[in-house]
């Protein structure tokens, strides 16, 4: 803000005095003089009364003097913020994170910036995976916290971890004689191409998670037999639970999820499928104060090092 024109004003009608106003204001009193009647021109009206050297107000004076200190004040208050902005103590940051993921990790991040960071508004905006990718393109998002199977060439990435696809089966059903142990892996797996006649209970199409899971099956040469669509992942895994059929669940899904019972989880083939927990952003949110040490925490959340 340039608000050199009602700092003129004040400051004349504060001293009374051209040439004390001008010694303050570091120009020369010709210089004062010339802007203060050029002034007056532009308005159509006399701001000032001279009598001798003595200035003083005359009634638009007075408004416009009213209305320029509170004009100077917005100044002031104005570049404190910004200075604290700059120096990383204030701002606003816009993060978008997935339906499926928001009741985990919302909490968590709000939790952490109260506390080192108090003073940075936070704006969550929770949906679905391509709506929240055009929402960080277009800018109107800073950073977006979601599981992305391909990177895009105009947003720039920072990997969490590798968010593989688990099948989820009931504790009792027969499927879990068909699983067999890999080597070097915690799970056991199950071979899709056994599992066309089986009834798959899955997220509804645009979700990320049934994206993969078409992905999977088109790799697999198969064609499910029967399909259930339920948006809610929970949902899904209750249905697992209960026998109904057989889903997907992420690894970092998995976690959360553990109150629900009698589920086994089997690893699959998911060769030259890359599925990854990240965190994107566009060039523009780079010139946030402390960014990369924004960026970093978040990850550090996900990693339980917070």
């Amino acid at each position: 803000m340039n608000l050199k024109e009602q700092q003129y004003v004040c400051t004349l009608a504060e001293l009374g005095s051209m040439s004390k106003a001008a010694k303050k204001l570091f120009i020369s009193q010709p210089a004062l003089s010339l802007y203060i009647n050029n002034l007056e021109k532009t308005l159509g009206a006399k701001l000032f009364v001279r009598s001798g050297n003595s200035y003083s107000l005359t009634y638009v004076g007075e408004k416009y003097v009213a209305k320029a200190k509170e004009m100077l004040m917005m100044e002031r208050e104005f570049n404190t913020e910004l200075h604290n902005f700059l120096m990383g103590s204030t701002g606003r940051l816009r993060i978008g994170v997935q339906l499926r993921r928001s009741p985990y990790i919302v909490a968590e991040i709000a939790t952490y910036f109260r506390e080192k960071y108090p003073e940075i508004e936070l704006v969550f905006k929770e949906s679905h995976t391509s709506i929240l990718e055009t929402m960080v393109i277009n800018n109107e998002l800073d950073i977006l916290i979601y599981s992305c199977m391909k990177r895009r060439k105009d947003l720039n990435y920072v990997h969490i971890f590798n968010d593989n696809l688990f099948l989820a089966v009931n504790s009792s059903n027969m499927l879990r004689r068909k699983a067999k142990w890999g080597e070097k892996s915690n799970f056991q797996y199950i071979d899709l191409k056994e599992l066309e006649d089986e009834t798959f209970i899955l997220p509804q199409k645009g979700q990320s998670l049934r994206d993969v899971s078409d992905i999977l099956f088109e790799k697999a040469g198969i064609i499910p037999k029967k399909i259930i669509e339920i948006r809610n992942i929970e949902t899904i895994m209750k249905l697992v639970s209960a026998n109904f059929g057989i889903g997907f669940n992420r690894a970092s899904y998995i976690n959360y999820m553990s109150h629900i019972k009698n589920i086994e989880y089997y690893n699959i083939i998911q060769d030259e499928i890359n599925s990854e927990l990240v965190i994107a952003y566009p060039n523009v949110s780079m010139s946030i104060a402390n960014f990369d040490k924004i960026i970093n925490s978040i990850k550090d959340i996900f990693s339980g090092n917070v």
